[in-house]
């Protein structure tokens, strides 16, 4: 009998939960005792969604999802925040980032499309230049992208830069954020050391030092571009990095020589030059891909047939690339992936299916399955929840509702079970700083000082005006998604 005034508690809040209208946001339906949260809403699994569900967070971590009968005992003292109608969602992970240029703005599309990467960083074989420059320090950069990134559901990146806090940096041992271990994701943007230039066609001589397969297989997980571009030298960089025989002669000033590094901790980003063939290798090696389609249209006017990748069993992750280029937000990188596939290869991409590109799949090539990308008991608290539609008007796919979700649908933001962004009717449950920040018609509150080490506002003061953080569901100037048809 000691237990039934806690199991009538939960039996009243869920009673509670189901009476009140779907189309409410989150509000606090109990102010607990203890630093534990319970979440009432929908909730996102790979199994599909599940209605009227419950999440128990306890210091930082999952320790209950499902019915709320389930609990028993647990979470008597826990502050419940009621989200019914609303999506709960593992927070996104972006395995596919430039972050220190989250400050500039999208390239102006002048029409040009072009065959390598090389052709538009450095203006090779007569295409033009796209010179980038930083907005500001680098720090103040980066922290302005994930400030952008977190804004928009995301809660970890690979991304080649950090600062600490905000979001988990899973490519800095320094950036992991709290649970997580010394694990790392080594991000290479130069696998063959090419970064002067270099492109080939029946040789590997590339730079001096490339990746061998020793040291790629030894890290815990390896993601390095390789194959950007559509040309016979894109296409060349896989065969050097995937076949030992193919070059056997070193070249003069050291490397030269093929290698084969394609394998289960292995995730290439872009891989755009490979063909059928490759991306058989691909799947009977193991190695995932990295799908960037925005900054794949932008740049060379086609992406990948990733429906083909799919049914190889290859592992696929969506990443946003770069401001420049690419997408503002992993939302914007999911419309971009559903529009792109029905475009080029009349594929249509279930919202399931690109959600968990964000978050089961992404933990898996980042190698942080076991902590992240899906809400399982055990696993680190890093969730988001997205406002819902309404039951009686038929509700959108919850996936949908996810994975589409502008930054204003956005009504909370945990890492570690910390809230890092909230609507203003759950401020009371912050112990942090926190700051009113509006989201276009949603007054939101952004708890974030504390990692930062100044305000929002300040920060925001010190960019003057750069590309904004907070976003209309539509961009500003953001690049096509749109294929370019052309010959090389």
């Amino acid at each position: 009998m000691n237990h039934l005034p806690s199991q009538l508690l939960q039996l009243l809040l869920l009673a509670a939960a189901l009476l009140r209208p779907a189309s409410a946001k989150c509000h606090i339906a109990k102010r607990g005792l203890s630093k534990d949260l319970l979440l009432i809403g929908t909730v996102l699994t790979s199994d599909g969604a599940l209605l009227d569900s419950t999440i128990l967070i306890q210091s930082g971590r999952i320790a209950h999802v499902g019915d709320i009968c389930g609990l028993g005992t647990r979470g008597g003292d826990a502050s419940v925040l009621n989200c019914t109608g609303s999506v709960v969602s593992p927070g996104f992970i972006n395995t596919h980032e430039h972050i220190s240029f989250a400050t500039v703005s999208p390239f102006p599309d002048i029409g040009e499309r072009v065959g390598h990467r090389h052709d538009w960083r450095l203006g090779t074989r007569n295409y033009t230049m796209r010179a980038v420059a930083v907005n500001g320090s680098d720090a103040a950069a980066t922290a302005w992208g994930e400030l952008r990134h977190l804004f928009s559901g995301t809660t970890s990146i690979i991304g080649g830069g950090m600062v600490p806090g905000l979001a988990r940096n899973l490519d800095f041992r320094d950036g992991v954020e709290e649970g997580l271990d010394e694990r790392v994701v080594i991000y290479d943007t130069f696998p063959l050391g090419d970064g002067l230039g270099m492109m080939r066609n029946g040789d590997c001589d590339y730079g001096p030092n490339p990746i061998d397969r020793d040291t790629a297989i030894g890290y815990h997980r390896y993601i390095g571009h390789i194959g950007e571009g559509i040309d016979v030298e894109a296409a060349n960089e896989f065969t050097c990095l995937s076949n030992v025989t193919f070059d056997t002669t070193p070249a003069l000033a050291g490397g030269g020589l093929s290698t084969d590094i394609i394998a289960p901790n292995v995730a290439l980003v872009h891989a755009l030059g490979l063909t059928p063939q490759d991306f058989d290798v691909v799947a009977a090696r193991g190695a995932k891909i990295v799908w960037s389609p925005r900054s794949n249209m932008y740049l060379y006017g086609k992406t990948l047939n990733v429906s083909y990748l799919l049914e190889a069993g290859i592992t696929v992750a969506l990443g946003t690339d770069w401001l420049p280029s690419g997408s503002a937000t992993m939302g914007r990188e999911a419309a971009c992936a559903a529009s792109a596939a029905n475009e080029s290869f009349g594929a249509e991409l279930p919202p399931k299916l690109l959600w968990e590109m964000a978050t089961a799949n992404a933990a898996v090539v980042a190698g942080f399955e076991d902590q992240l990308g899906s809400l399982e008991v055990g696993k680190l608290a890093d969730i988001v929840v997205f406002e819902g539609g309404s039951r009686e008007r038929g509700a959108a796919d919850p996936f949908e509702q996810a994975i589409f979700a502008p930054q204003e649908k956005i009504e909370l933001v945990l890492r570690g079970g910390k809230i890092l962004l909230a609507n203003s009717e759950v401020e009371d449950l912050v112990s942090g700083t926190c700051e009113p920040v509006a989201f276009g018609s949603s007054d939101k509150i952004a708890c974030v000082a504390d990692e930062l080490g100044s305000s929002f506002k300040e920060l925001e003061a010190s960019l003057r005006g750069v590309y904004p953080v907070v976003l209309p569901e539509l961009p500003p100037d953001e690049p096509t998604c749109n294929a370019a048809i052309w010959s090389l």
